[in-house]
């Protein structure tokens, strides 16, 4: 009985540490308001962490409601904006935001909705390297699968060019 529970609690262990094939990254919204004082946005990635297999699938999901569209963009963490005033003048946003054919006054659609390594494409990008972006969730529910084909041990830094605050890491084992 003491071996069978052992091999048993061996596989739950196993099984614990097995990444997921699947994982979905969601974009959600709080806000809070106090009068003459300030305005507080938290849209965010649900999560800062996210792990998935090589080979898997990330789920895009726009949970935020009347927040528009936002983008699934690989960056070097040496490109992701730190400060107010970075957020405001976010060089790698404008790059790829120009990459995928972005009206500047953001009137309408771009021209392309992804991005394979910085270049504009009409099909999903693989996910491996800074440059694959994805622009997705023009409504509460929208959804995109994107295939990551980065390998194993390889830490993908992702934000949102949109809105530059939205950044966070895919862990791929």
């Amino acid at each position: 009985a003491v071996l069978s529970l052992a091999l048993a609690g061996g596989v739950s262990a196993l099984a614990a540490t097995t990444p997921p094939t699947t994982v979905a990254i969601r974009a959600v919204t709080s806000q809070k308001v106090v009068i003459n004082r300030y305005v507080q946005d938290g849209l965010r990635w649900q999560r800062d962490d996210y792990t998935v297999k090589s080979g898997g699938t990330i789920h895009l999901i726009q949970l935020a409601a009347d927040e528009g569209p936002h983008s699934f963009s690989i960056v070097n963490p040496k490109d992701a904006p730190k400060t107010l005033k970075q957020l405001n003048d976010c060089k790698i946003c404008k790059t790829l935001s120009d990459a995928h054919g972005a009206d500047p006054n953001q009137q309408g659609p771009p021209k392309f909705n992804f991005l394979e390594n910085g270049t504009g494409q009409d099909t999903a990008p693989n996910v491996d390297r800074p440059g694959d972006s994805a622009i997705f969730g023009n409504a509460k529910g929208d959804t995109q699968d994107l295939k990551v084909t980065a390998p194993k041990g390889k830490n993908l830094y992702f934000m949102c060019i949109i809105h530059p605050q939205m950044q966070a890491m895919v862990h791929v084992r």
